[in-house]
């Protein structure tokens, strides 16, 4: 391959909310020496990804109710799983392509983690099987701190919460998962995080 063309890194940062996660993709890819694409969640279709994270956090998202239509839930999983696919063959494949640094923030493990938040109430296993059969990163960096860190940085979410997504995020299934403490000050993880992923 050209050394002019290297081919490109499609990243996907993991982790529960308040460990971090946009800031570290803001740090990786504003010190990437090369072309850079950012998406929360899902990449866009219809127009193209950002070059980096919007400057202004969201506030975390609902986790949304218990109660929900399995039937729906399967709809939704099933339209999503089309998405992304689409959505990786026309936009992050590409970019990857012609060498871009590719950032997404969860992609499609939140429904392993945060699955009400995604009007999900399917069995977990369908879901980690709809996830085998989707496009794989290159390196799924997942974000962990101890409880305290968090709750401290997102005293709005409850303990329970924090201590339950901790312990799926660490589980989570992807084929080259790197789990990095992200008790440290944010450019020393962005460093261990550029590491993880071209090192």
């Amino acid at each position: 391959m050209s050394r002019r063309n290297p081919k490109g890194r499609f990243v996907v940062i993991i982790g529960p909310d308040g460990v971090g996660k946009t800031t570290i993709a803001r740090q990786v890819l504003t010190a990437h020496q090369g072309s850079t694409a950012y998406f929360h969640f899902r990449p866009p279709v219809r127009r193209p990804m950002d070059p980096l994270p919007p400057e202004w956090s969201a506030p975390p998202p609902s986790k949304g109710s218990k109660d929900g239509s399995v039937i729906l839930g399967w709809v939704r999983l099933a339209r999503n799983f089309a998405w992304f696919w689409i959505a990786y063959l026309t936009r992050v494949l590409p970019a990857t392509r012609h060498g871009a640094l590719v950032i997404g923030d969860r992609w499609a493990y939140g429904y392993l983690a945060q699955p009400y938040a995604l009007k999900y109430y399917g069995p977990p296993w369908l879901a980690r099987l709809a996830l085998r059969a989707m496009p794989q990163p290159d390196v799924v960096v997942n974000l962990t701190a101890p409880f305290q860190v968090i709750h401290n940085r997102k005293p709005e979410l409850a303990p329970e919460e924090i201590e339950s997504e901790l312990s799926v995020w660490l589980r989570t299934p992807a084929r080259n998962l790197r789990t990095i403490d992200a008790s440290a000050a944010a450019d020393v993880v962005a460093a261990d995080v550029t590491t993880a992923v071209f090192g």
